[in-house]
């Protein structure tokens, strides 16, 4: 899968390998990237963006014709300050825009990883992440900002370096995965395995299993979404040429369309593994229990919920700022609602913006 416009990439453990968390080990790791604003002259004004679960490299565009997943949030002036801020944002361990995934290929076999692809977790992303820190010769980081997945990452740089993040910025994800949670994506999963080309993984150069893929998607936009805007964009209303087991109401007609547009961008292989790696986060993994690992954060920790979020409830939110606050963690909480449920980090700038200033300022909320 190409990105939309040239990523800056590098090769990074190319002596040793990478050796993952939960069993086997990648020659190398191609990763891809992209930087925005200007490092100042003693490096403290850093800032690493994680993505969600289905975002690439390049939260922003420069170009009119193009968009990234943030760009409403991001430029000279706006909640994320190019003019104040240098921001690093790359793709993700197991992703298909760029960074090494199952698409890639395996140098072992010359073709790709597929169903040979190792295991990943948000763990292996996040030291990926520092390797590639390393690499662009960055000390330190002003902050780590991220929502729904990216939120994790964030949340697991202030764990594993405590020394190399002033702040965290969390927006609408909680320290784990809720039972209904890991449920929906366990329907997305075998959406994706049991449709007839799925090919155990190994569909590379075939069919791929884009109903299957399409099906998932369309499960976890009605996650990403409310009932209430839902019924706002839509209703009852029904399509001018409806089809009674097909796309008969406006709202089955979007979820259809999200579905096949997702296809040409993203990969099977890659979503099957990031759901999985969503669904395994633990703050706690090789830490002695989640107080000790919490307890490890030094950084000035900003938590976003979004009251009628329907992936990352409420109530699981309440729980991480539970277990956060008892760790010691300096944190500052947000909780209202938004029409666009989970997806509002992406699009509701006005929720969002004084939030996400501040959290990357510093100053008290």
């Amino acid at each position: 899968m190409g990105s939309k416009m040239a990523v800056k990439k590098v090769t990074l453990f190319t002596e040793k390998g990478f050796a993952l968390s939960l069993g086997g080990k990648l020659k190398y790791v191609d990763v891809a990237y992209q930087t925005y604003g200007v490092l100042n002259a003693d490096k403290s004004n850093a800032v690493l963006i994680c993505h969600a679960l289905t975002g690439d490299a390049q939260p922003y565009f420069t170009e009119n014709s193009q968009q990234g997943w943030w760009q409403s949030f991001m430029g000279d002036g706006l909640a994320l300050d190019t003019s104040r801020y240098f921001f690093i944002c790359s793709n993700v361990l197991g992703g298909c825009q760029g960074t090494t995934g199952p698409s890639s290929i395996n140098p072992d076999t010359n073709k790709p990883y597929g169903s040979q692809f190792p295991n990943v977790i948000v763990q292996d992303m996040v030291r990926l992440q520092k390797a590639l820190l390393d690499y662009l010769e960055i000390p330190h980081l002003h902050a780590v900002v991220g929502g729904s997945f990216g939120g994790m990452q964030a949340t697991q740089w202030a764990i594993d370096y405590p020394n190399f993040v002033d702040n965290v910025l969390n927006l609408c994800s909680s320290l784990l995965f809720s039972a209904e949670a890991i449920g929906f994506n366990h329907v997305m999963r075998q959406a994706v395995i049991n449709d007839p080309h799925f090919n155990n993984g190994d569909y590379y150069g075939y069919q791929p299993p884009e109903q299957g893929l399409a099906i998932a998607r369309m499960l976890g936009m009605l996650t990403y979404r409310t009932d209430l805007q839902l019924t706002k964009a839509f209703g009852r209303a029904i399509k001018s040429e409806a089809q009674f087991w097909g796309d008969y109401f406006q709202v089955e007609s979007y979820l259809s369309y999200q579905g096949k547009k997702f296809l040409g961008r993203f990969d099977a292989n890659s979503y099957l593994h990031l759901l999985r790696a969503l669904d395994l986060y633990d703050p706690s993994w090789h830490y002695e229990n989640m107080s000790a690992a919490l307890s490890r954060i030094t950084a000035r920790y900003t938590l976003v919920a979004i009251e009628n979020d329907q992936l990352f409830k409420l109530a699981e939110l309440h729980k991480s700022k539970t277990l956060l606050e008892q760790s010691g963690v300096n944190l500052n909480y947000y909780q209202f609602a938004s029409d666009y449920g989970h997806d509002a980090f992406l699009v509701d700038y006005t929720l969002f913006e004084s939030k996400i200033r501040d959290g990357l300022a510093g100053d008290p909320l």
